[in-house]
């Protein structure tokens, strides 16, 4: 199994990091990372800027650590059901049940690095914010390949079949990751609603790919 732990640059969050990174978190959701500001995330807070400054020395580490976090929460959702004694089909299907869920229970988080990574990736930044970037991908394709595992698994026992294992795994992940940009909290809805949300989604997935 892949190395699931966060990069070792980024410090262990204490509870006070934590809150401030999930103000972050909302505020990069509503305004965008290029909009939001210290500001804003103070607000959020009840706090002044010193607080925030006290943990994070810019709004870029503040989003690295939104990013981190948000696949920490992906890491720690797959991470039991690769231990599952189940069916290649079956794990696969579970595994994008349990991302989807994921996406939605911590939607804040994945919007933000979502909306985020597009602007590190056009250069707009630093050296050293370039090196992080890098290093978070990493982390998101060490993820991917998680499913990929699976997906050879499969192909060899015969209950999966896709061309191509690196197209069809891209594929999942486009799919499910999507789910950010459609879905929307309801105050009315229910864990029973999220988690056919959820399983709706996995099926249809996973369901062109079975054997």
């Amino acid at each position: 199994m892949m190395n699931t732990q966060p990069p070792q640059s980024l410090p262990p969050m204490t509870d006070s990091r934590q809150q401030i990174v999930e103000a972050a978190a909302q505020c990069f959701m509503l305004k965008g990372l290029e909009k939001a500001t210290i500001d804003d995330i103070a607000d959020v807070l009840g706090a002044t800027k010193g607080r925030v400054y006290h943990h994070f020395r810019s709004k870029s580490s503040i989003y690295f650590a939104v990013h981190r976090q948000a696949m920490q929460y992906c890491f720690d959702a797959v991470d039991p059901v690769l231990a599952l004694p189940i069916p290649h089909d079956e794990k696969l299907e579970a595994m994008a049940a349990a991302h989807a869920r994921v996406m939605m229970d911590t939607l804040p988080y994945q919007r933000s690095i979502r909306l985020g990574v597009e602007i590190y990736l056009r250069g707009s930044t630093t050296e050293a914010d370039r090196e992080m970037l890098a290093e978070l991908i990493n982390q998101r394709n060490n993820y991917e390949e998680l499913y990929r595992e699976v997906l050879r698994g499969g192909i060899d026992t015969g209950t999966l079949s896709v061309p191509d294992v690196k197209i069809a795994g891209r594929v999942i992940m486009g799919a499910l990751n999507s789910l950010v940009d459609w879905y929307r909290l309801r105050p009315q809805q229910t864990d029973a609603d999220r988690d056919l949300i959820a399983k709706d989604l996995a099926q249809t997935v996973v369901r062109g790919m079975r054997a």
